[in-house]
């Protein structure tokens, strides 16, 4: 296994997330991602943004080469972990679940109420990965205006939606549970 390490994403590394994008939605079954779709990136200004704003993180391997990626956002008042991806070589290592993990920290060191995500509920590096990490599906009622708006443009594209799922982790409770914990 390759050492990896994972830090906030430098301008040097942007040009290294679309391919790490494109072979991670390789994987993916046409029927969830249709083609049309499979060469769509992150638009450069996008990660240019998240880079200066501190929202990007690369896991790098002991030459600084970027093997995977996670890129956060606010929405609806909470973090949203809006893009995750891991070479596929370098898939089943860890570093998916090190990368949400930067981003709970983020998260919680911003004081945000939750961290959510859109994902597919029945691919098991999806939904069932995330609820290992302790992430539970959002009933449809629980979405806020904004994470509403990213379904839906999901479902302009052409994913089917109802193959999809809104998911939080409540941040709140676990800060709470630590307090406990400590007094």
């Amino acid at each position: 296994m390759t050492p990896i390490t994972i830090e906030l994403a430098g301008s040097e590394h942007l040009s290294a997330i679309p391919a790490i994008e494109l072979a991670a939605s390789a994987m993916f079954p046409e029927a969830d991602l249709p083609v049309e779709n499979r060469f769509l990136v992150i638009e450069d200004e996008l990660l240019q943004e998240a880079q200066s704003d501190a929202r990007l993180w690369v896991a790098l391997t002991d030459d600084r080469t970027p093997v995977g990626f996670a890129m956060a956002d606010i929405v609806d008042g909470g973090a949203h972990l809006d893009e995750m991806d891991v070479m596929p070589d370098f898939g089943r290592q860890g570093i998916g679940t090190r990368l949400v993990h930067t981003l709970i920290d983020w998260a919680r060191s911003g004081d945000y109420p939750v961290l959510t995500l859109i994902t597919f509920r029945h691919l098991p590096w999806n939904a069932p990965f995330y609820e290992k990490l302790g992430f539970a599906a959002m009933a449809s009622s629980e979405p806020g205006e904004e994470l509403a708006i990213l379904l839906q443009a999901e479902s302009e594209a052409g994913i089917d939606v109802h193959k999809r799922v809104c998911m939080k982790l409540d941040l709140t409770k676990e800060r709470g549970q630590a307090w406990a914990q400590q007094g």
